[in-house]
């Protein structure tokens, strides 16, 4: 009866021990609960590594929050850029608690202690006594009950405490102390090659990448809430903070949605550093393969002519910021929000100047020429407002819908007449409309366009757009049926069969016409 009721107390114990929902994190959590058991039974040490913005932080907030309930002690600190120079600063945040059980150390060990951390005066003490008295005042701290160190930030922590703590790790066996740290993946730390204990944090799977967005924003359009989880690539700062950085409008699809997606201040702060940090070639090359999008090396190459662009790219590789696929020699950005990253850290000249480097290796390729041209544009043009309308016109041929809205949109920005500026948001408004299904985004797009052409529903695009509107809404057969007619009676004859706004005006009215079901319509 005894062992039964103890088995129970256990198990009640290690249900209670659960950390606050972690969407996706059940292996992770799994992982940390045996570290702690080991942790209590005979000490332990763990390094996490993950990229930048994947949960570390948040998965060392969970074992902080797993060991106070199973009664372990936690002291916790973190590495800090701006004391990342100052000897022992680390150690100061980690040993600073334990003051009581500095005096019952040795009078070396608590002298040298008390030097290394600033509590007193003397001559810079011995590495090799401090990392001893640091083991002893842990020991010490751990003997009525287990004690957990979490340090967050390891890279940044300064040289002098990363060295001890290196010690301390590898003697932690059979103290009942452990050791927690996170680091960004690939960044030199006290565990390399120490044979010590990793464990890699992953993205999120794209189930709970979804869940997560959605219970953080339920109001994102369809279309939106994929764009965020393509970007993001399971990366859950990336999926909290990308919708974010967005407005209002552009979150429910009303307004397009950049071709590069802008960085909140806490992504930026993650990514930009070490963009930054290349010289200026390298940044151009990469602004240049960001523009690009497919990872073209010999088109980077042929438009960053003069830029020494072999010598370029080696350390953006070597920060480990893009590298060059094996199978297919394209260049790959390590993460996307890296190319967000290098656009957001580039001045609009220096923009302006790689999109026409890119427009000109473009000659074959009209669309992908209009693009670049568009957004080297520094004001109005007609006849790039008029390459990046036929440009839509073949997108939407070959079903790409969402993209021939955003070209329309831009042609419809660069266009120097207001007539022709309503043309194109009618256009806009109508593939919005009947192909894409954004009926909010249509809506506004009309009533844009309506702004410069107060008659606009004579037009043909205009028309079919109102018809859906219409048509999801109070659903009057014959509003919609009458303005569909007096559209097509305002249109020049003779009529041309390839013209797209003709063919949608068609297959409008004869939606029209079968929910009607009356024969003279």
């Amino acid at each position: 009866m005894t062992a039964v009721l103890v088995d129970d107390t256990l198990e009640t114990r290690r249900l209670a021990c659960q950390p606050t929902a972690l969407a996706g994190r059940d292996g992770d959590l799994r992982i940390i609960r045996a570290f702690l058991d080991r942790v209590s039974v005979g000490g332990a040490a763990l390094l996490m590594t993950g990229d930048p913005g994947v949960g570390k932080s948040a998965l060392l907030d969970a074992a902080h929050e797993m060991a106070m309930i199973a009664g372990v002690r936690v002291l916790r600190a973190a590495g800090v850029q701006f004391e990342a120079d100052v000897s022992f600063s680390g150690l100061n945040q980690v040993l600073l608690p334990l003051g009581q059980e500095l005096v019952q150390l040795s009078t070396t060990h608590e002298n040298a202690l008390k030097m290394a951390l600033g509590l007193s005066v003397g001559p810079p003490p011995d590495r090799l006594v401090v990392s001893n008295a640091a083991l002893a005042v842990l020991r010490q701290a751990a003997a009525d009950r287990p004690l957990l160190v979490i340090l967050d930030d390891l890279p940044w922590l300064d040289q002098a405490s990363s060295l001890v703590v290196g010690f301390v790790a590898r003697r932690l066996a059979g103290c009942r102390v452990g050791l927690l740290a996170a680091s960004r993946t690939g960044a030199a730390t006290i565990f390399g090659g120490s044979g010590l204990p990793q464990h890699d944090v992953r993205p999120l799977g794209s189930e709970a990448a979804a869940d997560l967005v959605d219970a953080r924003f339920p109001e994102l359009a369809p279309g939106v809430r994929q764009r965020i989880l393509t970007e993001a690539q399971g990366n859950p700062l990336a999926l909290l903070e990308l919708p974010a950085a967005l407005s209002d409008l552009q979150r429910c699809a009303v307004a397009a949605l950049p071709a590069i997606l802008p960085l909140s201040r806490r992504l930026g702060a993650l990514f930009t550093s070490r963009v930054s940090d290349l010289p200026a070639a390298s940044r151009y090359l990469l602004m240049l393969a960001a523009l690009e999008g497919t990872g073209d090396l010999a088109v980077v190459q042929a438009a960053g002519a003069g830029q020494r662009e072999a010598d370029g790219l080696a350390p953006a590789e070597q920060a480990g910021l893009v590298h060059v696929e094996e199978d297919t020699g394209r260049l790959a950005f390590c993460h996307p929000l890296i190319r967000s990253a290098v656009l957001q850290l580039s001045v609009n000249e220096e923009l302006r100047r790689a999109h026409r480097a890119l427009a000109a290796q473009f000659g074959d390729q009209p669309e992908r020429r209009a693009w670049h041209l568009a957004s080297a544009a520094l004001g109005p043009d007609e006849e790039v407002a008029g390459l990046l309308t036929r440009a839509a016109r073949n997108m939407l041929r070959r079903g790409d819908a969402a993209d021939a809205v955003a070209a329309l949109l831009r042609s419809a920005q660069l266009s120097p007449r207001s007539g022709d500026r309503s043309l194109r948001l009618a256009e806009a408004a109508c593939v919005s409309a009947t192909v894409t299904g954004e009926l909010p985004q249509a809506r506004q797009l009309l009533a844009d366009a309506r702004q410069a052409m107060p008659d606009l529903d004579r037009s043909l695009h205009a028309s079919v757009a109102s018809a859906h509107l219409l048509l999801n809404s109070d659903g009057d057969i014959n509003a919609v049926y009458g303005r569909l007619v007096s559209a097509i009676r305002e249109t020049a004859r003779p009529y041309d069969a390839s013209d797209p706004a003709l063919m949608a005006w068609l297959h409008t009215m004869l939606t029209v016409c079968s929910f009607g079901e009356r024969p003279e319509l």
